[in-house]
């Protein structure tokens, strides 16, 4: 075999390259964003009221400051500190905080309605659904395949000879990797070629229970 290309400058890679998106924000990350952004601004707008009331207050009361006063600078300085406090205290730090103990919380009880929820994020969207569309395979079904028929030899299976069947359990039994359970219908492994070995269990192919297991570790040439 000659690999002309792997990783992502192969077939699969550029495939997979292309569904690759962005994460986008859910809707109450963007409206968090939104309402930090507002807490923001309006600290912002306190810290300036409250250092130019400062400044006021200082230039008022110029004639009546005590002899030992530090001069303007320092009370620039002052009054710079406490605005940026005002800025500082002004955002919440607890808001992820209490919006992921939120999140928890609509977790478990959407799990009692038999909603299992994989991602804290994903509360939002699946608590906002009314109509839920989702893939048939192992979700409806019972997740098994049968083989209803095929073509062996050039015919359909129920003509197919003996000889053309026999070649054919034998490479279906030594090319599979999936294993059937004694005594029942149970696939462990890949589903389609556990369909393939319970394909051989039907009458019109005569194989004994565990006889591909014997195919498959050279017991039986």
């Amino acid at each position: 075999m000659l690999v002309i290309a792997t990783g992502r400058n192969s077939q699969w890679g550029r495939i997979k390259a292309k569904l690759e998106t962005e994460q986008t924000q859910t809707p109450l990350q963007e409206k968090l964003d939104d309402m930090a952004a507002m807490i923001g601004y309006v600290g912002m707008a306190a810290a300036g009221a409250t250092f130019i009331a400062l400044m006021g207050i200082r230039y008022m009361k110029k004639d009546e400051l005590p002899s030992h006063d530090e001069g303007w600078f320092a009370a620039v300085l002052e009054a710079f500190i406490i605005a940026v406090t005002i800025v500082v205290v002004a955002v919440p730090e607890g808001l992820p905080l209490a919006v992921t103990i939120s999140l928890a919380f609509s977790t478990k009880k959407m799990l009692k309605d038999n909603n299992l929820i994989r991602h804290l994020a994903a509360c939002e969207t699946m608590g906002n659904a009314t109509n839920i569309c989702s893939d048939k395979t192992g979700t409806l079904t019972e997740n098994k395949m049968k083989v209803v028929d095929g073509i062996f030899g050039g015919v359909s299976m129920n003509k197919a000879s003996s000889a053309v069947k026999a070649t054919v359990a034998k490479a279906i039994s030594l090319n599979s990797s999936a294993k059937l359970v004694e005594g029942s219908d149970h696939v462990i492994g890949n589903k389609t070629e556990g369909a393939m070995l319970l394909m051989l269990r039907g009458e019109e192919w005569d194989v004994e229970e565990g006889e591909y297991l014997k195919w498959r570790e050279g017991e039986i040439g």
